[in-house]
């Protein structure tokens, strides 16, 4: 209870309180509890699983070294692509978050539901064509509508990177997806339903042709397909260490015996001539060192295989 002392006028109005029935003596003044309450959007939705994510997020970085190589190699000069984030809303969201032109190419994504979305900037679009034709590459100031054999090249330029992408996703399942349709206008590309949930992973490109933005889009729904998958294709631990040692026993290792050391003048070293003789720190009777990668590994006497030399193994360091 608190030690406060009532005021006269307090104590009156109390009292007042009580007489008029507004305050019960011996009542217990229950406190209220406050729901906390969250909103929902429904035009912004979240049901993709943050688990899910996580593990999108690790093949898009996957994704962005793979379309930076892709893109250098078309137009011959460094492009580096960077994962600036992945968002999830409706694609009526996605198609008003356009504001300047930009190049729209339609997914095929079979065997899975529905139809993606690959847009890139038409300015980056405009300087890649330049350069891949044999121009400067440099970024026009006016941007302008392609071509239809501006068009053309930049779809051949795309589904070569929509390749490259499809490549990071063989851990988790097979997939051979593929441009259908290229547009300037995106609203005419009828890509999805306007309260279709998809997820958009954005990129952003750089380097001698400038700076653009390359958004891939799904439909939430394909992808919880894919990456569900990934559960599936789950190794065991017994498997994986398995995978390890088959991946280790093929990796190429240089092997050097060394016959044995020692220590010589620069003077010495420049006059040795043919037929000098090199005197070692090594007794004949003592065993051979065997390098893996110049660290110590086995030591041995030397000999003859058929027609070669051989060092049979002693001991092991």
């Amino acid at each position: 209870m608190s030690d406060a002392i009532l005021s006269n006028e307090e104590v009156d109005a109390l009292l007042n309180a009580i007489e008029s029935g507004q305050v019960l003596v011996g009542e217990q003044v229950e406190q209220k509890v406050v729901k906390k309450i969250q909103h929902y959007d429904f035009r912004r939705p979240d049901r993709f699983p943050r688990e899910q994510k996580r593990q999108l997020q690790k093949i898009s970085e996957n994704m962005a070294v793979n379309m930076g190589l892709t893109f250098s190699q078309y137009v011959r000069t460094t492009v580096d692509v960077e994962l600036i984030a992945i968002e999830e809303f409706s694609y009526e969201l996605f198609m008003n978050s356009f504001t300047d032109l930009v190049c729209a190419s339609v997914v095929d994504l079979t065997p899975y539901r529905g139809n993606g979305c690959l847009t890139l900037d038409v300015g980056f679009c405009l300087a890649m064509v330049d350069r891949g034709l044999g121009g400067p590459g440099k970024a026009q100031q006016k941007l302008r509508p392609l071509t239809i054999i501006e068009e053309s090249v930049v779809s051949q330029v795309l589904s070569n990177v929509l390749h490259s992408m499809c490549l990071c996703w063989n851990d988790v399942a097979e997939i051979d997806w593929q441009i259908v349709k290229t547009d300037m206008d995106l609203r005419s590309l009828q890509v999805a339903h306007n309260t279709e949930s998809m997820i958009a992973i954005n990129f952003a490109i750089s380097g001698e042709l400038g700076t653009g933005t390359l958004i891939f889009c799904l439909p939430v729904a394909s992808l919880e397909a894919v990456m569900g998958k990934i559960t599936e294709a789950t190794l065991d631990r017994e498997a994986e260490i398995a995978v390890i040692k088959k991946v280790l026993y093929q990796i190429p290792l240089s092997i050097n015996t060394i016959l044995g050391t020692t220590h010589l003048s620069f003077s010495e070293l420049i006059n040795l001539k043919v037929g000098d003789v090199v005197s070692l720190d090594n007794k004949i009777t003592d065993n051979l060192s065997m390098e893996i990668d110049e660290t110590p590994k086995f030591y041995g006497t030397p000999g003859i295989s058929g027609k070669k030399l051989a060092m049979k193994i002693a001991s092991v360091s």
